[in-house]
């Protein structure tokens, strides 16, 4: 047997062993190398975890944050699928969360301290606007300057048990009487009912009824109870209920760092954060949406150190308020009714 063999061929050996062809061998050895060091094979990606934000109203520009980050794709980075709810009531949200029917859910301040008064387990999580941006407002025509022009006037009134405490107090720091103010209940229609000339004075969100007003061209004259004696609340609030936050930290974080993107965005880009909105709310006014957006996004953090947080002194100070009006029968822990846990660092 010749000592040389053709290329590709097996050799035998004296003893009857067979050795590959060198070219065979260094070719086979590289593919052996890396099949082990290729990564093991794709698996199907987990399906994101469905999750329910039930708003207080219809989609405003409150809600902005959470639209922009439905859209940016930042739930489904944090592993989540988000759904919103609109509801048929305000109260609705907080009900929905109390029961752990929904994850999540946007409320007041006055109406989670009310639940926790009465053993209601809700927590707020964040402050979607960090100081109180409502107001009295009226006609300018109607010459109402100051608390004490309230007296002798008529007042379109939500039907809300805090609109008297509220308004007794705003003008009692300024030596007016409450009992001289009439109340008329008009449900919803406090803002058409001013610009309607049905009543003197209502209580407005300045960042979308006092906008409003503004491109209609009526011109008001505002109280804002952000800076008055009255004592600052947040307005709307995020909540979850106790058991959300015991059992699911993590969820919470995930939803949390998505929202808190969601706001960071729509505080330095207003023009297409209202542009979002619109597309998930197209029956919503475009110029109106803008407008109020562009009022909106910089209050939302506002003086705050970063978006969302909370001050126990707010909380303490609006429960001790609410005590003291009657409207809670007993004094809650404050520390217990809030948490800035879940925000991102």
């Amino acid at each position: 047997m010749s000592d040389r063999t053709a290329p590709g061929t097996l050799a035998r050996t004296a003893e009857g062993g067979i050795f590959v062809n060198r070219k065979h061998f260094v070719l086979a050895l590289a593919a052996i190398l890396l099949a082990a060091c290729a990564p093991p094979a794709a698996t199907p990606a987990q399906a994101p975890l469905r999750i329910t934000l039930t708003l207080d109203w219809v989609p405003n520009t409150n809600h902005t944050g959470f639209y922009v980050a439905l859209e940016k794709g930042w739930y489904r980075e944090e592993g989540l699928e988000l759904v919103i709810q609109v509801p048929s009531d305000p109260s609705a949200s907080l009900k929905q969360v109390a029961y752990g029917n929904t994850e999540f859910g946007i409320s007041f301040q006055e109406e989670v301290t009310i639940a926790r008064s009465i053993d209601i387990p809700v927590v707020s999580i964040a402050a979607i606007i960090q100081h109180n941006t409502s107001a009295f407002a009226a006609l300018a025509e109607k010459g109402i300057r100051r608390p004490k022009d309230l007296e002798g006037r008529t007042y379109a009134s939500w039907g809300m048990a805090i609109e008297r405490p509220i308004l007794s107090q705003l003008m009692a720091c300024d030596g007016a009487d409450v009992s001289k103010l009439e109340f008329v209940d008009v449900g919803f229609d406090v803002f058409p009912a001013i610009i309607g000339k049905r009543a003197d004075v209502a209580w407005i969100f300045l960042g979308w009824d006092g906008v409003q007003a503004g491109l209609m061209g009526a011109e008001l004259s505002v109280l804002p109870l952000y800076g008055s004696c009255v004592p600052d609340y947040y307005t709307p609030v995020i909540i979850a209920g106790e058991s959300t936050l015991a059992e699911r930290p993590d969820l919470v974080r995930r939803f949390m760092t998505a929202t808190t993107r969601g706001y960071e965005y729509a505080i330095a880009h207003p023009r297409e954060a209202a542009e979002i909105l619109l597309r998930a709310s197209p029956e919503s006014a475009p110029e109106l949406v803008q407008a109020s957006q562009a009022w909106l996004s910089p209050r939302y953090q506002d003086d705050a150190p970063r978006w969302g947080v909370q001050s126990q002194t707010t909380w303490s100070t609006f429960a001790e308020f609410m005590l003291s009006n009657g409207l809670i029968g007993k004094a809650i822990e404050p520390a217990a009714a809030f948490s800035n846990d879940y925000l991102p660092d």
